[in-house]
């Protein structure tokens, strides 16, 4: 039998598993609780001063503790988190054996400044250079700072966990990172390239 299509003659792609986290909390269950129960995800800046700034209010992911903290490791723990969950309730392979490809969208990946200033010291320099940043950054004490602040980190993490086929894709397209993800995926399905995609 053949598998079903649109009225533009391609395969119907469905989405068989999600995976939520917001500032209201991790899951669809919790998240669609809090959310008809009217509860709102926006609250008062604790992670950081906000002392000088006009905005003191933003939608933020708090409970989730990360040390040292780093947007790099907290995006690593939420695409986890998510990703746990769609998986379960896909059920699609086993357990770390996806049987597609992974397209992660990812906020741009930099340098912390609490990592940044241990390798501005250890460069024995005032004036630091960014050259000078990847010259003691490449092995040694600082091996783990070179891996973690890799554009493809996350989604190398991932990959490997969830056992995900091919090479995994990273991007990030601003605001529409996570729909051209969603849209590679669904593209990848259509040309016949795999029948499931995590994205």
């Amino acid at each position: 039998m053949a598998a079903p299509r649109d009225k533009f003659g391609r395969p119907i792609v469905v989405v068989t598993g999600m995976g939520v986290v917001t500032s209201l909390g991790a899951g669809k269950a919790d998240n669609w609780k809090k959310l008809t129960a009217g509860e709102s995800g926006i609250r008062t800046i604790t992670r950081f001063p906000t002392d000088g700034l006009k905005t003191t209010m933003a939608g933020t992911v708090d409970f989730v503790p990360i040390e040292p903290f780093s947007s790099t490791e907290l995006s690593e723990r939420l695409a986890n988190i998510a990703t746990e969950e769609a998986v379960a309730q896909a059920a699609i392979g086993s357990k770390g054996d996806f049987p597609g490809p992974l397209f992660l969208a990812v906020a741009p990946v930099e340098v912390e400044w609490p990592q940044r200033l241990e390798l501005g010291r250890a460069t024995g320099q005032t004036d630091i250079d960014y050259d000078a940043l990847l010259r003691v950054s490449g092995g040694g004490r600082f091996k783990s700072y070179h891996r973690r602040f890799l554009f493809g980190s996350v989604e190398d993490y991932l990959a490997e966990k969830f056992g995900t086929k091919g090479s995994p894709i990273s991007l990030s397209t601003a605001c529409a990172s996570g729909a051209t993800a969603i849209q590679l995926g669904v593209e990848a399905i259509r040309r016949g390239e795999t029948d499931a995609a995590l994205c």
